[in-house]
């Protein structure tokens, strides 16, 4: 059976992200017309349309969203095919693509990458900071090998596995009037003095998780999309927020005015670990990288 290129496979995945002939032809290092005519040609092999052309837009259509969705499948196989290969005689030449979360990236990974230089010198590491949902999508892509990042989550074509349990603390103000007698009750709080991070942050549900508010007036409506952020908050005194164990041993409270208190690991926790796509040709190489990982400060 005759069977189209690859490379018209990768234009019209190209195309499909970008939605611009201009930017789907930069992202493949073609030509635009290159690019177009590629298109066209998988069109007429196909005898289908694929994309609807205008003057200002690009739309696909229904039956071109669908092969494009089984082309990006196949592009992605193919890639496994050429890891597969490579790492059958050294499984350290392509490099391992690590994403990590916000609130645990800047306080594991250095830690984390010195353990894996110490064990595996050849290894290349590229790393990326970003939410959950974000990092998730980038590894089913196939642009990420391994995630770094707070379980559980729901995501289809992924492997996951906890290494340790993370427990929490409640930050407040050394003189702060907000709580009574510094007593764990969240639905006793002043309004808009709960502080969490921004939707997206995987944090925030875990927090509001062991929380179980019955009032949500008391979340601020502010949303930030680092700790930091809120830790300059609560110490003006602002309001409250929740830290995890990690953050907390790290040292990001010194020079402030801020106290903390652990909250019942039963309630208040996550649990930190890895996920990677099923089925992934350097399975065992991820293996022995996640064994590497701190769990003590």
């Amino acid at each position: 059976m005759h069977l189209p290129p690859l490379r018209q496979l990768q234009y019209l995945v190209a195309l499909r992200e970008t939605q611009h002939f201009g930017r789907a032809a930069e992202m493949v290092n073609v030509t635009q017309s290159t690019l177009s005519t590629g298109i066209k040609e998988l069109e007429s092999f196909l005898n289908v349309a694929l994309v609807e052309r205008t003057n200002k837009s690009v739309a696909f259509t229904e039956l071109g969203n669908r092969i494009a969705d089984k082309a990006r499948d196949i592009l992605m196989q193919t890639e496994d095919l050429v890891d597969d290969a490579r790492s059958l005689s050294d499984p350290l030449a392509t490099p391992v693509r690590l994403g990590a979360i916000p609130t645990i990236a800047p306080y594991l990974v250095s830690r984390f990458v010195k353990a894996i230089r110490r064990r595996f010198a050849g290894l290349n590491l590229y790393i990326r900071e970003n939410t959950t949902a974000a990092l998730v999508d980038e590894l089913i892509a196939n642009k990420l090998d391994l995630l770094l990042l707070a379980l559980p989550f729901e995501a289809g074509q992924v492997e996951s596995m906890v290494v340790f349990r993370e427990g929490m603390h409640l930050a407040y103000h050394s003189q702060s009037q907000l709580l009574k007698g510094k007593r764990i009750d969240f639905d006793s709080l002043p309004d808009e003095t709960l502080l969490l991070l921004d939707d997206g942050h995987c944090l925030r549900d875990h927090a509001l998780a062991g929380c179980r508010l019955k009032n949500q007036k008391k979340i601020h409506t502010f949303g930030a999309n680092s700790l930091d952020m809120l830790l300059q908050m609560v110490d003006e005194d602002l309001g409250v927020t929740i830290v995890p164990d990690m953050a907390v041993k790290a040292g990001v409270l010194k020079g402030t005015n801020i106290e903390t208190t652990q909250l019942p690991i039963s309630r208040y926790y996550r649990d930190i670990g890895f996920a990677w796509r099923k089925g992934a040709s350097r399975e065992k190489l991820f293996f022995e990288l996640m064994e590497l990982l701190p769990v003590k400060s």
